[in-house]
């Protein structure tokens, strides 16, 4: 179940519960990824590092906190991506843009950070939800808008449409870079994505 508003989220994670360990948003996505196109069960995962991890809260410990009573379990949403004829997961965001100087910048969040940028202050990993951003900033803002990114003192802002979604499809004016968790996949003509809500157990 997704979580509600004033209700906790996950509990104690149980002993030996993980069965993989990922360090990143990309080693993630790489378990999710091969287990949904293979159609088999989504492995409970051990979560270390990385955008997703850090919207957890950034528990030290590692390994080590993962075995120990500290571990919490959770569940977390996912989105399915649709590239062209190419089919993807990502677990915390997807960006879609020409440049960062300049043109249209898409952000989907499933996590409320980007490395140092948050990006999306709202955005929680499993209420059924992604927050969605585009904007095509001058480059003046462009530049402002870096350093209140660190905070997430970007928004509200009048040149950036910010909404909750569920899905989200869209034909771009010419090819336009993907980029799924940090990863680019190169650049298309069209996208169509949703969330997939309590996809994926993990143990941080």
């Amino acid at each position: 179940m997704t979580i509600e508003r004033g209700q906790d989220w996950g509990g104690p994670a149980p002993v030996g519960g993980v069965d993989h360990f990922a360090s990143s948003d990309i080693e993630l996505r790489g378990i999710v990824e091969t287990n949904w196109m293979n159609q088999t069960p989504i492995p409970v995962v051990g979560l270390t590092g990385g955008d997703l991890w850090r919207a957890l809260g950034a528990p030290v410990g590692g390994d080590r906190r993962l075995r120990g009573k500290e571990a919490r379990q959770v569940s977390i949403d996912v989105m399915e991506v649709h590239l062209g004829e190419q089919r993807h997961m990502a677990v915390a965001h997807i960006f879609f843009l020409t440049s960062w100087w300049q043109g249209p910048v898409t952000a989907v969040m499933n996590s409320e950070w980007r490395g140092r940028w948050r990006v999306a202050p709202k955005a929680h990993p499993n209420d059924g939800w992604l927050d969605f951003l585009a904007g095509d900033l001058p480059i003046r803002q462009r530049l402002l808008m870096r350093q209140r990114l660190i905070t997430g003192d970007h928004l509200p802002n009048s040149a950036i449409t910010s909404r909750r979604i569920k899905e989200f499809s869209q034909e771009f004016s010419r090819p336009t870079r993907a980029i799924l968790d940090g990863v680019d996949e190169g650049r298309h003509d069209a996208v169509s994505l949703k969330v997939l809500p309590d996809a994926l157990t993990v143990i941080y």
